[in-house]
């Protein structure tokens, strides 16, 4: 049993580069498709794995969390060097199961589309797709908002509602985002 508080960070690259695929096996109806994540199969996402650790390191050893932080446990004060990071990536990386993009939007002239901005099957006709699977690159964070959100803006275009008007604002971005608050 735990004698006080603790707290852990998940971390891990949210816009991965890699990508797998979802394919029809054979053309049975009953055939279940053949699935492959391909996980941490691009280099630039190793990459952003080990910035991801030790970014947390690194905010974790802040003065304000002195008394609430205890010893590492994952990966461990042992796991300094990129092999030592990567050896524990292998040995404990998991998923959310947020897969997305599979049926991807955009415009019908694009090969690699299936659905087009109104969310309707290219080349088939009364067939819509309203979820995450038409987004062409996964959204930084959690899918379930922008799921929903999807849903309504399919909803709005089957009921022939009109989208609001289109906003012109910039974001800001401070200039030293990176490095203003260390």
């Amino acid at each position: 049993p735990a004698e006080g508080h603790g707290f852990q960070l998940h971390v891990g690259p949210m816009r991965s580069k890699s990508r797998g695929h979802v394919r029809i096996r054979d053309n049975r109806h009953d055939s279940a498709p053949e699935i492959r994540f391909n996980y941490m199969s691009h280099e630039d996402d190793w990459t952003e794995f080990r910035r991801c650790i030790h970014l947390t390191r690194e905010i974790v050893s802040q003065h304000p969390l002195d008394p609430y932080r205890g010893r590492e446990i994952q990966p461990g004060d042992g796991a300094i060097s990129d092999d030592a990071i990567d050896q524990f990536i292998r040995d404990n990386v998991e998923s959310a199961y947020h897969p997305c993009g599979t049926v991807r939007m955009g415009a019908a002239d694009d090969p690699g589309s299936v659905v087009d901005p109104q969310c309707r099957v290219i080349g088939v006709d009364r067939l819509r797709v309203a979820d995450s699977s038409i987004f062409p690159r996964i959204t930084n964070g959690n899918l379930n908002g922008p799921s929903i959100m999807t849903g309504e803006k399919a909803a709005d275009h089957i009921l022939g509602r009109q989208p609001l008007p289109r906003a012109n604002d910039e974001p800001f971005f401070h200039p030293d985002w990176e490095s203003a608050q260390r």
